[in-house]
């Protein structure tokens, strides 16, 4: 399809999508704009019996949309993309309202889905072969069938598309759960998809926690992929077990910057600012705790101070703002907390302000807090916020294990003129995801995964294909 012939799309009108079509309901409920405090607008609450037709028609779309052929699934993916891309201003501005993220960086979230998706369709399913006088084995990998994904608020576009992307290429269908924070972006791209997809494939049900249970208990459910905290990780962990599905759990992290004494500090000061405070910190893979080298630790710190001081956070309609707000008002009650405590424990706030301002909008200015005890809750918990704590280090296999000292292992970053030295470092980091000289940017070329509480497994990139997939090793005795 043209992108010309994109039908047109209302995007303050939203739907459940079950077998192909909009699906309303009695009960309903509602995002918030951060920015500003006002209700958007409504979106139904699915039932049980929604959620039933839902799953029965992913089961009953399976057989055939299972043996399309890849080069056609992929085909019919790349169609959807195109129209996709017709609406990226639209998306743009929904994104904006629904997160409050400052339009430069919604844009980005925006087009990455197009990248996802594309860059996933260039992948091949693999498979092997060995042979030996008696026989041949072949290990093929097969669909799992009808999967559900749970998606977070931070990032709800990209996540959506993270795992229906690798979900739809190896042939499975799949529910999608959209936070009910920002339920907005995923409703609109599912409905979007019924234009080019078959009825069942991809679907959307949008509700609370109680919707998210119903779905990973599901019977014909065959894996859930979870993308949120840690708890609620351990409970979908927990109700798949009672049917043995498949899980992929993205959980919380705590990661840990290690900053060597040869750094270009003005340079890379700001950079590691960024690491903590990209998305106000809402991102599972930000930087949460900075380790500094003690012989630069307080020239770093300053530059770290001048560039965060000159961050601008505010509403996504002023272009300048690289900051919106906490995406919602529990999450900022949280965040809270932390401040709460720094201050009431006497830390030393380097940058940032222990009484936050009151505003309309839920907005939080960037803070670090300089040297807290490891034992300090901001050094040992995850703020999910734009609070950041720093500390120095003299002993490298010490600072190592700091780092190391935690029951999270999603991201890690190492910061380093010596790039080998540095990568050496990086593999003593029990951390899924390691980055040398960049702050935690993952891609779709690689697998996404945590170590310890961070996660079970991982998606994304030739690897994480098999997380969508049974292996089916086919014995061949030569007569």
């Amino acid at each position: 399809m043209s992108p010309s012939k994109a039908p047109s799309m209302d995007f303050e009108t939203f739907y459940n999508i079950i077998d192909g079509k909009p699906r309303s309901s009695k009960a309903i409920h509602h995002g918030v704009n951060p920015a500003t405090g006002q209700e958007l607008w409504d979106v139904p609450i699915a039932t049980e019996k929604d959620l039933n037709d839902a799953v029965a028609a992913a089961k009953k779309a399976f057989p055939a949309w299972r043996d399309t052929p890849i080069e056609k699934r992929k085909e019919l993916l790349m169609k959807f993309v195109d129209m996709y891309n017709t609406y990226i201003e639209e998306f743009t501005t929904l994104l904006c309202k629904e997160t409050g993220k400052p339009r430069k960086f919604a844009g980005i979230e925006v087009g990455a889905v197009g990248a996802f998706i594309g860059y996933h369709c260039t992948l091949k399913i693999p498979e092997e072969k060995f042979e030996d006088d008696e026989k041949t084995v072949y290990t093929e990998y097969t669909p799992l069938g009808v999967c559900g994904g749970i998606v977070p608020w931070n990032f709800p576009l990209i996540l959506s598309v993270g795992k229906i992307a690798p979900a739809l290429l190896t042939g499975n269908c799949i529910v999608i759960k959209p936070s009910p924070f920002t339920p907005y972006t995923s409703l609109k791209l599912i409905e979007l998809a019924q234009q080019i997809l078959p009825p069942g494939v991809v679907q959307a049900v949008g509700g609370n926690n109680e919707l998210g249970a119903l779905l990973t208990a599901h019977p014909d459910v065959a894996k859930i992929s979870f993308t949120g905290s840690i708890a609620t990780g351990k409970k979908v962990m927990e109700v798949s077990a009672k049917t043995l599905k498949r899980v992929t759990l993205e959980l919380g992290g705590n990661d840990a910057s290690i900053v060597l004494p040869d750094v270009d500090i003005k340079k890379v000061a700001p950079e590691v600012a960024m690491g903590a405070f990209q998305n106000s910190g809402q991102v599972c893979v930000a930087t949460k705790r900075i380790y500094i080298h003690e012989s630069i630790y307080r020239e770093f710190l300053q530059e770290m101070v001048n560039f965060t001081k000159s961050i601008r956070v505010g509403s996504p309609d002023d272009s300048d703002n690289l900051l919106g707000p906490i995406q919602n008002a529990m999450q900022y009650e949280k965040v809270k907390g932390f401040f709460a405590d720094s201050k009431a424990k006497g830390y030393k706030f380097a940058a940032g302000d222990p009484d936050i301002a009151a505003s309309k909008g839920f907005f939080i200015q960037p803070t670090i807090i300089d040297n807290p005890p490891n034992d300090s809750r901001i050094i040992v918990e995850e703020p999910f916020g734009p609070i950041v704590p720093t500390q120095p280090w003299s002993d490298l296999d010490e600072v190592i294990a700091r780092a190391n000292d935690t029951k999270t292992g999603l991201g890690a970053c190492v910061w380093g003129k010596d790039v080998e030295e540095a990568a050496k470092i990086a593999r003593r980091l029990e951390a899924g995801s390691v980055f040398v000289n960049s702050w935690e940017k993952p891609t779709p070329q690689a697998i996404f995964g945590g170590h310890k509480e961070s996660g079970i497994g991982g998606e994304w990139g030739t690897t994480g294909l098999l997380a969508f997939m049974n292996a089916h090793v086919i014995h061949v005795y030569k007569s």
